[in-house]
């Protein structure tokens, strides 16, 4: 076919054309007139289930909606959708904010205010059934979702109108990938002989995709990018990740080799076609768009395959900080791909974390139930998150709560010191707590009370989530979803769990060992009276501030004191978490991932007996206070894994540094590859770091455009330098500096 070898030349118009759509005023209404007829379709089904609504709204727009194609792209997709269907969820949820969920919205907004916790629904961490979208494609899973449905001898008005809401969404995928195609047709004619040669292509692998399930690797991928359009910005479900490629997609490619459809020259083309097209719809957003590589295969074998390394390649060769890979590491993994992810990262590409089967299977059979072929279908969602492919609506994006923020409360008989409110509960005066263990009793239990009212407050949101996002196309991926007759969000999954974040456990850990120093160990201070001095931010106690700053006894520096007390607070607050029962039929989850909220969340705390000061961020997901582990990373390794990660079931992660000249050349590959295998040995799940050189920083910030392409990572995502707030690279340069 004469359009290949063209991905060079056409790179440009590919990554741009989300901000450079041309749309077809032939093939639907314009904007406003759109939104005019969803307004009359809203009115006309006001006295439907919000399931209906929803599943008729998401079908007129993918019939009505103007289209365009790029005649340069090898995936079609564009729809001029205008987030309708989003927006009408928007207004359900603000109708349910101004009703039934008043009080624990709320609720959640106080305590987030003051730094305690957020607490709210979570659609935005999914994944569909993967296998199933490509085994069967849409016509089957239409199909089956009908047998389904003739199963049951009688059906409830939800089941009835679930099933109906299934087949209205999916009948109208068909309708769009051949309107899609028929355009493609339409177009070619005026276009250069190659472009023509591509549309065409493109036509034929959607009008099949109509008619039956993906044959090729073409038409699997065009499925794959389909569906996370639908799903994500029509339907409203975030899509979390895209699963493992090199084993979703392997019969396609063997198949396409093997037939001559493709060589490998081509097949890499296409996956770089692929890759940019997400990267054009995302950009250097937050979040982006994962997907895996590697892991454990149902039968126990590795999945790394002679097309591994292909879509490495292809993925490395663009420098794209978006998206974003997770590795799953498994101790029979091929050591060359391993050293092969790692010479990526010191090259400069941070968008890989690794994720150890080790931990991940047996905790997923364990905190969720699942048997052992489920657990080891396992799929990262999102930043690091496990859930059951296919089988688990994990809605690992819940809410959380800070934990230096309940020493504070604690420190004060659960009064906010920045706002003057009683914010947790009365748990006596600090300078009652003669013994160190008398606080951390009072801690505990402010800790417990944010664990059950943030857990409550999610609970309160689940019960009214078939009010706020019935989701029929999400839901007819879902094999027990199509069985029972349930929507995703309805409890209709195998699995339906929720999740709860734990927050800054470094802080902690060092705020605790500098009390118990400096109070029951030296009595250089009574409680009440460092109280006091956190209470005035440290004024005219800049020597008392800079020797807790200074102080050995950090978490991350393979400390006895700081690692025990940030060992027993984890465990404490995860077992709080992980006991408690959701709204939907599952249980919660305990994650020791703090995001990018150590920013947000230290600009409501108070001074802290760290050294901290008022405003100042807490520490990042499992690591140290930022320049606080001295002693290098084998030694932050040593105190993170004094966590048992096994008790934190949506996922822990540690975040390392390192120099270039630390993992140069063939022994500085091999000392990284001894890292990353050490930490996994000593019971670690997630990894991932940054190879950087503080010098390169500080000159991407004097000159940031002759730096537009260096990668960091910042915490499930990966960003270009140059786009972080001059506070966030402050951080990192003196990450690197330290």
């Amino acid at each position: 076919m004469m359009f290949w070898n063209q991905f060079s030349e056409n790179r440009n118009r590919i990554e741009e054309q989300y901000r450079q759509t041309v749309w077809d005023a032939s093939t639907g209404l314009e904007p406003d007139a759109l939104r005019e007829a969803c307004s009359a379709l809203e009115a006309e089904t006001a006295g439907e289930s919000r399931t209906m609504q929803k599943a008729k709204l998401f079908a007129f727009v993918l019939d009505r909606a103007q289209l365009a194609v790029v005649p340069e792209e090898l995936f079609q997709d564009h729809i001029r959708h205008e987030f309708i269907v989003q927006k009408q969820r928007s207004k359900w949820r603000e109708e349910a904010v101004r009703g039934v969920l008043r009080e624990p919205a709320a609720l959640s907004d106080t305590l987030a205010a003051r730094g305690v916790l957020d607490a709210h629904e979570d659609f935005g961490h999914t994944v569909p059934d993967w296998y199933a979208i490509m085994e069967l494609g849409i016509p089957g899973l239409l199909d089956r979702a009908r047998k389904a449905r003739e199963k049951h001898p009688s059906l409830s008005e939800s089941q009835r109108d679930f099933y109906a809401g299934v087949e209205t969404v999916l009948e109208a995928v068909r309708r769009y990938l051949m309107r899609l195609a028929v355009l493609c047709r339409a177009k070619a004619a005026d276009e250069t002989p190659q472009n023509a040669a591509r549309l065409a292509f493109c036509a034929v692998d959607l009008d099949a995709l109509a008619a039956h399930a993906p044959q090729t690797l073409h038409q699997a991928l065009q499925l794959a990018y389909v569906w996370h359009i639908l799903q994500e910005e029509i339907e409203g479900e975030r899509l979390r990740s895209l699963g493992g490629l090199d084993r979703l997609y392997l019969r396609f490619m063997r198949g396409d080799l093997e037939s001559g459809r493709l060589t490998r020259g081509q097949m890499t083309e296409m996956w770089q076609d692929f890759f940019q097209k997400f990267h054009a719809l995302t950009g250097d957003t937050l979040y982006g768009e994962p997907m895996y590589l590697g892991g454990t295969l149902p039968d126990g074998s590795c999945a790394v395959n002679e097309f591994t390394f292909l879509i490495l390649r292809a993925y490395d060769a663009l420098s794209l900080a978006n998206p974003k890979f997770h590795i799953r590491w498994s101790p029979d993994m091929p050591r060359a791909f391993t050293e092969a992810v790692l010479d990526c990262i010191r090259r400069g590409n941070s968008s890989f974390v690794f994720i150890s089967d080790s931990c991940a299977i047996p905790m997923m059979q364990d905190k969720v139930g699942a048997t052992l072929e489920e657990a080891r279908e396992f799929v990262p969602v999102g930043c690091y998150e496990p859930g059951i492919l296919g089988r688990e609506v994990a809605c690992t994006g819940n809410g959380a709560f800070s934990l230096p923020k309940a020493l504070e409360l604690a420190l004060n008989d659960g009064v906010d010191p920045l706002s003057g409110l009683q914010t947790g509960p009365k748990t006596g005066a600090c300078e009652t707590f003669d013994t160190f263990e008398k606080l951390k009793d009072a801690l505990k239990a402010q800790i417990a009370w944010m664990a059950r009212v943030s857990t409550g407050i999610v609970c309160a949101w689940e019960r009214s989530y078939m009010l706020l996002n019935p989701s029929p196309l999400f839901s007819s991926s879902m094999v027990e979803c199509v069985e029972r007759g349930m929507d995703a969000y309805a409890g209709g999954a195998k699995y339906n769990n929720s999740s709860m974040y734990v927050y800054g456990n470094g802080t902690l850990a060092d705020s605790l060992a500098m009390i118990d120093k400096l109070v029951y160990q030296s009595h250089q201070l009574t409680l009440g009276e460092l109280n006091e001095i956190l209470l005035a931010d440290w004024k005219d106690h800049d020597l008392l501030r800079m020797r807790a700053r200074r102080d050995p006894d950090k978490w991350g520096n393979n400390r006895a004191l700081p690692d025990a007390l940030c060992a027993e607070m984890c465990e404490y607050a995860a077992r709080l978490i992980n006991e408690t029962p959701n709204a939907r039929g599952g249980h919660f989850k305990a994650a020791l991932v703090t995001i990018d909220k150590n920013y947000p969340y230290g600009q409501h705390l108070g001074a802290s007996a760290d050294g901290r000061m008022r405003g100042e961020p807490i520490s990042r997901n499992m690591g140290a206070v930022s320049t606080m582990d001295r002693c290098g990373v084998t030694a932050m390794i040593e105190s993170a894994c004094k966590v048992d990660m096994a008790q934190y079931p949506t996922g822990s992660v540690l975040d390392i540094m390192l120099h270039p000249s630390a993992v140069a050349g063939a022994d500085g590959l091999e000392a990284f590859y001894r890292l990353l295998v050490t930490y996994f040995e000593k019971g670690g799940y997630a990894i991932h770091g940054n190879v950087m050189d503080a010098a390169v920083l500080r000159q991407a910030q004097a000159h940031p455009e002759k730096y537009p392409h260096l990668q960091v990572r910042v915490c499930g995502w990966n960003v270009y330098f140059v786009n972080l707030s001059k506070e966030e690279q402050d951080d990192f340069i003196a990450r690197a500096e330290a």
